[in-house]
């Protein structure tokens, strides 16, 4: 399964119809493999609607995705707005550059010895440090 972002653009100063969760799922086919549908109106900088896609990869969800949307927005409530793009969000390599950030051992340049996610010794191991 997928989660596809579909960006949308609309007139001026305009905002996604209060409905548009239910016209984009009234659109979905059993062959289009939609489980869920999400809209997100306040995402920047365009309005976005999140559909979760079951496809054997990650081309075939997004034209699916695409194609949903389109049919969607051949209803009149959605007049004006069209389709930018449906594309999954690559959040790992934001992630992959992170750990590769912090070095071989996980050091920071600081040389605190943290990394960007946490200190590299286990937190739970005991401490050397004692209550008196």
């Amino acid at each position: 399964m997928y989660l596809v972002h579909a960006s949308l653009r609309g007139p001026l100063d305009s905002r996604l119809p209060d409905e548009a969760r239910s016209l984009v799922r009234s659109q979905a086919r059993d062959e289009d493999g939609i489980e869920h549908v999400a809209v997100h109106p306040d995402a920047h900088p365009h309005p976005v609607i999140g559909l979760y896609v079951r496809a054997d990869g990650l081309a075939a969800a997004e034209e699916r995705a695409a194609e949903v949307c389109r049919r969607a927005l051949r209803c009149p409530e959605f007049g004006g707005w069209w389709l930018l793009g449906a594309r999954v969000p690559m959040v790992a390599p934001f992630y992959e550059s992170l750990l590769s950030a912090s070095g071989p051992a996980g050091a920071a340049a600081d040389g605190s010895g943290h990394g960007p996610l946490g200190p590299p010794e286990n937190p739970s191991a005991p401490s050397d440090q004692r209550r008196k």
